[in-house]
Protein backbone atom coordinates (compact mmCIF):
# COMPACT_ATOMS: atom_id res chain seq x y z
CA UNK A 1 0.00 0.00 0.00
CA UNK A 2 1.11 3.60 -0.52
CA UNK A 3 0.29 6.93 0.78
CA UNK A 4 1.85 10.20 -0.73
CA UNK A 5 3.13 12.18 2.24
CA UNK A 6 0.85 14.73 1.66
CA UNK A 7 -1.89 12.35 2.41
CA UNK A 8 -0.23 10.49 5.28
CA UNK A 9 -2.26 12.75 8.21
CA UNK A 10 -5.40 12.15 6.41
CA UNK A 11 -4.64 8.14 6.52
CA UNK A 12 -3.32 8.16 9.90
CA UNK A 13 -6.74 9.93 11.30
CA UNK A 14 -8.70 6.36 9.69
CA UNK A 15 -5.75 4.14 10.81
CA UNK A 16 -2.70 2.99 12.17
CA UNK A 17 -0.98 -0.04 10.18
CA UNK A 18 1.53 -2.53 11.95
CA UNK A 19 4.82 -1.07 9.15
CA UNK A 20 5.50 1.87 7.76
CA UNK A 21 8.55 2.09 5.43
CA UNK A 22 9.52 5.89 4.98
CA UNK A 23 12.06 6.98 2.37
CA UNK A 24 12.98 9.88 0.08
CA UNK A 25 15.27 12.45 -0.91
CA UNK A 26 14.05 15.33 1.14
CA UNK A 27 15.21 15.04 5.15
CA UNK A 28 12.79 17.50 6.12
CA UNK A 29 9.46 15.94 4.62
CA UNK A 30 10.72 12.45 5.83
CA UNK A 31 11.82 13.96 9.70
CA UNK A 32 7.90 15.23 9.18
CA UNK A 33 6.50 12.11 8.14
CA UNK A 34 8.21 9.92 11.08
CA UNK A 35 6.81 12.48 13.66
CA UNK A 36 3.29 12.24 12.02
CA UNK A 37 3.38 8.28 12.42
CA UNK A 38 4.53 8.75 15.71
CA UNK A 39 2.07 11.23 17.22
CA UNK A 40 -0.44 8.57 15.90
CA UNK A 41 1.53 6.01 17.71
CA UNK A 42 1.32 7.81 20.94
CA UNK A 43 -2.08 8.87 20.96
CA UNK A 44 -3.13 5.33 20.93
CA UNK A 45 -1.09 3.92 23.50
CA UNK A 46 2.37 2.87 21.94
CA UNK A 47 4.51 4.95 24.51
CA UNK A 48 7.99 3.08 23.86
CA UNK A 49 9.64 3.98 21.06
CA UNK A 50 13.53 2.06 20.58
CA UNK A 51 15.78 3.33 17.64
CA UNK A 52 18.35 1.10 15.69
CA UNK A 53 20.16 2.22 12.89
CA UNK A 54 21.67 0.04 10.35
CA UNK A 55 25.47 0.20 10.85
CA UNK A 56 28.28 -1.96 11.08
CA UNK A 57 27.78 -2.21 15.02
CA UNK A 58 23.99 -3.34 14.00
CA UNK A 59 22.77 -7.36 14.52
CA UNK A 60 19.46 -8.10 12.82
CA UNK A 61 18.39 -10.57 15.73
CA UNK A 62 18.10 -7.48 17.85
CA UNK A 63 14.87 -5.94 16.42
CA UNK A 64 13.31 -9.51 16.93
CA UNK A 65 15.09 -10.11 20.22
CA UNK A 66 13.77 -6.32 21.19
CA UNK A 67 10.30 -7.29 19.92
CA UNK A 68 9.89 -10.13 22.37
CA UNK A 69 11.69 -8.48 25.32
CA UNK A 70 8.54 -7.98 27.95
CA UNK A 71 8.63 -3.99 29.12
CA UNK A 72 7.78 -2.60 32.58
CA UNK A 73 6.92 0.43 31.55
CA UNK A 74 4.88 0.37 27.92
CA UNK A 75 2.53 -2.47 26.94
CA UNK A 76 3.05 -0.97 22.85
CA UNK A 77 5.73 -0.43 21.53
CA UNK A 78 7.53 1.34 18.30
CA UNK A 79 10.57 -0.28 16.98
CA UNK A 80 12.31 2.46 14.52
CA UNK A 81 15.26 0.94 12.23
CA UNK A 82 16.88 3.94 10.01
CA UNK A 83 18.48 2.14 6.82
CA UNK A 84 21.12 4.53 5.29
CA UNK A 85 21.58 2.48 2.25
CA UNK A 86 18.12 0.67 2.12
CA UNK A 87 19.85 -2.30 1.76
CA UNK A 88 18.95 -5.24 3.90
CA UNK A 89 20.74 -7.95 1.94
CA UNK A 90 19.79 -11.24 2.21
CA UNK A 91 20.48 -11.99 6.17
CA UNK A 92 18.34 -8.62 6.75
CA UNK A 93 15.65 -9.86 4.09
CA UNK A 94 14.99 -13.01 5.54
CA UNK A 95 15.03 -11.40 9.45
CA UNK A 96 12.55 -8.82 8.34
CA UNK A 97 10.43 -11.56 6.77
CA UNK A 98 10.76 -13.17 10.27
CA UNK A 99 9.15 -10.40 11.99
CA UNK A 100 6.72 -9.68 10.21
CA UNK A 101 5.88 -13.38 10.07
CA UNK A 102 5.78 -13.26 13.93
CA UNK A 103 4.54 -9.55 14.54
CA UNK A 104 2.64 -9.08 17.83
CA UNK A 105 -0.09 -6.38 17.66
CA UNK A 106 1.47 -4.42 20.27
CA UNK A 107 4.91 -3.94 18.50
CA UNK A 108 4.88 -1.01 15.22
CA UNK A 109 7.61 -1.14 13.11
CA UNK A 110 8.96 1.65 11.08
CA UNK A 111 11.43 1.53 8.49
CA UNK A 112 13.35 4.86 7.21
CA UNK A 113 16.24 5.61 5.01
CA UNK A 114 17.06 7.70 1.43
CA UNK A 115 15.10 7.62 -1.63
CA UNK A 116 14.62 3.76 -3.26
CA UNK A 117 16.02 3.05 -6.58
CA UNK A 118 13.35 1.52 -8.76
CA UNK A 119 14.81 -1.68 -8.73
CA UNK A 120 15.05 -1.53 -4.92
CA UNK A 121 11.24 -1.37 -5.23
CA UNK A 122 10.85 -4.08 -7.14
CA UNK A 123 13.03 -6.25 -5.02
CA UNK A 124 11.33 -9.23 -2.89
CA UNK A 125 12.15 -7.94 0.25
CA UNK A 126 10.47 -4.47 -0.39
CA UNK A 127 7.90 -6.32 -1.83
CA UNK A 128 6.93 -8.42 1.17
CA UNK A 129 7.02 -5.34 3.12
CA UNK A 130 5.39 -3.21 0.74
CA UNK A 131 2.24 -5.92 1.05
CA UNK A 132 2.08 -5.71 5.05
CA UNK A 133 2.37 -2.07 5.87
CA UNK A 134 2.54 1.12 4.17
CA UNK A 135 5.27 2.85 1.85
CA UNK A 136 5.43 6.40 2.41
CA UNK A 137 7.67 7.77 -0.71
CA UNK A 138 9.37 11.48 0.50
CA UNK A 139 9.96 13.62 -2.38
CA UNK A 140 11.00 17.29 -2.41
CA UNK A 141 8.39 19.07 -4.64
CA UNK A 142 9.71 20.51 -7.85
CA UNK A 143 9.09 24.08 -9.17
CA UNK A 144 5.76 23.36 -9.99
CA UNK A 145 4.90 22.09 -6.85
CA UNK A 146 7.12 24.34 -4.43
CA UNK A 147 3.92 27.07 -4.56
CA UNK A 148 1.04 24.60 -3.15
CA UNK A 149 4.16 22.99 -0.59
CA UNK A 150 4.38 26.91 0.76
CA UNK A 151 0.48 27.44 0.52
CA UNK A 152 -0.17 24.30 2.80
CA UNK A 153 2.81 25.07 5.37
CA UNK A 154 1.32 28.24 5.33
CA UNK A 155 -1.98 27.21 5.96
CA UNK A 156 -0.68 24.77 8.73
CA UNK A 157 0.65 28.02 10.47
CA UNK A 158 -2.57 29.92 9.87
CA UNK A 159 -0.62 32.44 7.42
CA UNK A 160 -2.25 33.93 4.49
CA UNK A 161 0.53 34.85 2.02
CA UNK A 162 0.06 37.04 -1.23
CA UNK A 163 1.41 36.04 -4.75
CA UNK A 164 4.65 38.43 -3.93
CA UNK A 165 5.52 36.73 -0.57
CA UNK A 166 4.85 33.17 -1.80
CA UNK A 167 7.23 34.05 -4.83
CA UNK A 168 9.92 35.74 -2.96
CA UNK A 169 9.64 32.45 -0.06
CA UNK A 170 10.21 30.45 -3.23
CA UNK A 171 13.05 32.07 -4.68
CA UNK A 172 14.90 31.62 -1.14
CA UNK A 173 13.98 28.53 -0.14
CA UNK A 174 14.19 26.50 -3.08
CA UNK A 175 15.55 23.42 -2.09
CA UNK A 176 16.03 23.93 1.72
CA UNK A 177 12.45 23.15 2.89
CA UNK A 178 13.70 23.06 6.63
CA UNK A 179 14.89 27.28 6.29
CA UNK A 180 11.11 27.58 4.41
CA UNK A 181 9.69 25.92 7.46
CA UNK A 182 11.73 28.05 9.74
CA UNK A 183 10.99 31.49 7.74
CA UNK A 184 7.22 30.45 7.70
CA UNK A 185 7.02 29.73 11.58
CA UNK A 186 9.05 32.77 12.40
CA UNK A 187 6.27 34.97 10.72
CA UNK A 188 4.11 33.48 12.39
CA UNK A 189 5.25 34.56 15.95
CA UNK A 190 4.80 37.75 14.39
CA UNK A 191 0.97 37.87 14.70
CA UNK A 192 0.53 39.96 11.38
CA UNK A 193 -3.57 39.31 11.48
CA UNK A 194 -2.70 40.18 7.90
CA UNK A 195 -2.21 39.43 4.38
CA UNK A 196 1.72 38.53 4.13
CA UNK A 197 4.03 40.38 2.14
CA UNK A 198 6.95 40.40 0.44
CA UNK A 199 8.03 43.45 2.80
CA UNK A 200 6.58 41.40 5.40
CA UNK A 201 9.21 38.45 4.75
CA UNK A 202 12.21 40.66 4.06
CA UNK A 203 11.41 42.76 7.67
CA UNK A 204 11.19 39.06 9.28
CA UNK A 205 14.45 38.76 9.34
CA UNK A 206 16.95 40.17 11.87
CA UNK A 207 19.91 41.38 11.64
CA UNK A 208 22.18 38.12 11.35
CA UNK A 209 19.90 36.40 9.18
CA UNK A 210 20.29 39.31 6.69
CA UNK A 211 23.52 37.12 6.21
CA UNK A 212 22.06 33.93 5.50
CA UNK A 213 22.92 31.99 2.88
CA UNK A 214 20.34 33.06 0.56
CA UNK A 215 21.74 36.33 0.34
CA UNK A 216 24.34 35.57 -1.01
CA UNK A 217 22.28 34.05 -4.00
CA UNK A 218 21.56 37.51 -4.16
CA UNK A 219 24.61 38.78 -4.20
CA UNK A 220 25.88 36.73 -6.75
CA UNK A 221 22.96 36.87 -9.04
CA UNK A 222 23.11 40.93 -9.31
CA UNK A 223 26.71 40.77 -9.40
CA UNK A 224 27.56 42.69 -6.41
CA UNK A 225 31.67 41.16 -6.03
CA UNK A 226 31.89 43.26 -2.55
CA UNK A 227 28.64 42.55 -0.97
CA UNK A 228 29.11 38.84 -2.04
CA UNK A 229 32.64 38.73 -0.05
CA UNK A 230 30.80 40.81 2.76
CA UNK A 231 28.05 38.42 3.57
CA UNK A 232 30.24 35.10 3.26
CA UNK A 233 32.73 37.12 5.67
CA UNK A 234 29.36 37.88 8.08
CA UNK A 235 28.20 34.32 7.89
CA UNK A 236 31.59 32.78 9.46
CA UNK A 237 31.50 35.54 11.74
CA UNK A 238 28.28 34.35 12.94
CA UNK A 239 28.87 30.85 12.47
CA UNK A 240 26.69 29.94 9.37
CA UNK A 241 26.74 26.49 8.40
CA UNK A 242 29.73 25.63 5.71
CA UNK A 243 27.57 22.86 4.39
CA UNK A 244 24.57 24.91 3.69
CA UNK A 245 26.99 27.57 1.91
CA UNK A 246 28.29 24.91 -0.27
CA UNK A 247 25.06 23.50 -0.74
CA UNK A 248 24.29 26.95 -2.33
CA UNK A 249 26.91 27.60 -4.09
CA UNK A 250 27.09 23.79 -5.75
CA UNK A 251 23.19 24.38 -6.36
CA UNK A 252 23.97 27.74 -8.53
CA UNK A 253 27.01 26.11 -10.34
CA UNK A 254 24.97 23.23 -11.56
CA UNK A 255 22.14 25.10 -12.82
CA UNK A 256 24.82 27.36 -14.81
CA UNK A 257 26.46 24.35 -16.29
CA UNK A 258 23.30 22.48 -17.25
CA UNK A 259 21.73 25.56 -18.87
CA UNK A 260 25.22 26.13 -20.64
CA UNK A 261 24.54 22.09 -21.64
CA UNK A 262 20.94 22.83 -23.13
CA UNK A 263 21.99 26.41 -25.34
CA UNK A 264 25.17 24.11 -26.61
CA UNK A 265 22.42 21.64 -27.96
CA UNK A 266 20.38 23.84 -29.56
CA UNK A 267 18.24 25.55 -27.07
CA UNK A 268 17.48 29.40 -26.32
CA UNK A 269 18.90 31.14 -23.62
CA UNK A 270 15.51 31.04 -22.62
CA UNK A 271 14.55 27.81 -23.16
CA UNK A 272 17.59 26.43 -21.52
CA UNK A 273 16.97 28.49 -18.17
CA UNK A 274 13.27 27.14 -17.91
CA UNK A 275 14.50 23.65 -18.25
CA UNK A 276 17.16 24.08 -15.31
CA UNK A 277 14.58 25.25 -13.23
CA UNK A 278 14.99 28.86 -13.30
CA UNK A 279 12.30 31.39 -12.34
CA UNK A 280 11.27 33.84 -15.16
CA UNK A 281 12.01 36.74 -12.94
CA UNK A 282 15.54 35.34 -11.91
CA UNK A 283 16.77 34.62 -16.11
CA UNK A 284 17.63 38.23 -16.93
CA UNK A 285 20.08 37.64 -13.51
CA UNK A 286 21.15 33.98 -15.25
CA UNK A 287 21.93 35.40 -18.24
CA UNK A 288 24.21 37.60 -17.18
CA UNK A 289 26.61 34.78 -15.50
CA UNK A 290 25.74 31.96 -18.79
CA UNK A 291 27.69 34.97 -20.74
CA UNK A 292 30.70 34.38 -19.32
CA UNK A 293 30.12 30.26 -18.35
CA UNK A 294 32.60 28.10 -20.38
CA UNK A 295 34.20 24.71 -20.10
CA UNK A 296 36.93 25.97 -18.54
CA UNK A 297 35.20 28.31 -15.67
CA UNK A 298 33.19 24.55 -14.76
CA UNK A 299 36.08 23.20 -14.65
CA UNK A 300 37.98 25.47 -12.40
CA UNK A 301 34.43 25.48 -9.87
CA UNK A 302 33.90 21.89 -10.00
CA UNK A 303 37.68 21.42 -8.78
CA UNK A 304 36.88 23.93 -6.14
CA UNK A 305 33.44 22.54 -5.00
CA UNK A 306 35.35 18.99 -5.09
CA UNK A 307 38.29 20.49 -2.64
CA UNK A 308 35.74 22.23 -0.27
CA UNK A 309 33.28 19.13 0.17
CA UNK A 310 36.80 17.71 1.07
CA UNK A 311 37.17 19.62 4.00
CA UNK A 312 33.71 19.58 4.86
CA UNK A 313 33.60 15.54 5.25
CA UNK A 314 37.02 14.50 4.90
CA UNK A 315 39.09 17.34 7.36
CA UNK A 316 41.35 18.34 4.65
CA UNK A 317 42.56 21.28 6.59
CA UNK A 318 41.86 23.54 3.51
CA UNK A 319 39.70 27.04 4.58
CA UNK A 320 36.37 26.58 3.65
CA UNK A 321 36.30 30.55 3.77
CA UNK A 322 39.18 30.85 1.13
CA UNK A 323 37.82 27.86 -1.03
CA UNK A 324 34.04 29.69 -1.10
CA UNK A 325 35.39 33.16 -2.01
CA UNK A 326 37.36 31.70 -4.68
CA UNK A 327 34.28 30.10 -6.24
CA UNK A 328 32.33 33.43 -5.69
CA UNK A 329 35.40 35.48 -7.32
CA UNK A 330 35.36 32.64 -10.47
CA UNK A 331 31.34 32.99 -11.04
CA UNK A 332 31.84 37.19 -10.28
CA UNK A 333 34.92 37.91 -12.36
CA UNK A 334 35.49 34.32 -14.42
CA UNK A 335 38.73 36.27 -15.52
CA UNK A 336 40.34 34.97 -12.84
CA UNK A 337 39.23 31.35 -13.88
CA UNK A 338 43.11 30.10 -14.91
CA UNK A 339 44.85 30.69 -12.16
CA UNK A 340 42.39 30.03 -9.79
CA UNK A 341 42.25 26.52 -11.48
CA UNK A 342 46.05 25.99 -11.10
CA UNK A 343 45.93 27.45 -7.14
CA UNK A 344 46.76 24.59 -4.83
CA UNK A 345 45.89 24.68 -0.94
CA UNK A 346 46.02 27.61 0.63
CA UNK A 347 45.77 28.27 4.67
CA UNK A 348 45.03 31.89 4.48
CA UNK A 349 41.23 33.31 4.02
CA UNK A 350 40.33 35.42 0.84
CA UNK A 351 38.10 37.28 2.37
Amino acid sequence: MQVYANKLQQHLTTQLRPLYLVFGDDDFLRLQALAEIRQTAKQRGFSEREVFQQNAEFRWFELQQSSQNLSLFANQRVLELEMPNAAPGQEGAKALQAFIEQQADDTLLILHGPKLKAEQQRSKWFKMLDKHGVFVPVYTPDKSQLRQFIQQRAQHYQLSLNAEAMQLLADWYEGNLLALDQALAKLALLHLNKEVTATDVHNSADEQSRYDVFALQDALLKGQADAFFHRLQRLFETDGEPAIIHWLLQRECQTLHNAFINIQGGSTVSEALQAAGVWKSQQPAYQRLLADWNPTLSNAVQRLLVRAELALKRDSKEDLATLFSHIGLLLLNPRQAEPLSLMEHSSEPFI
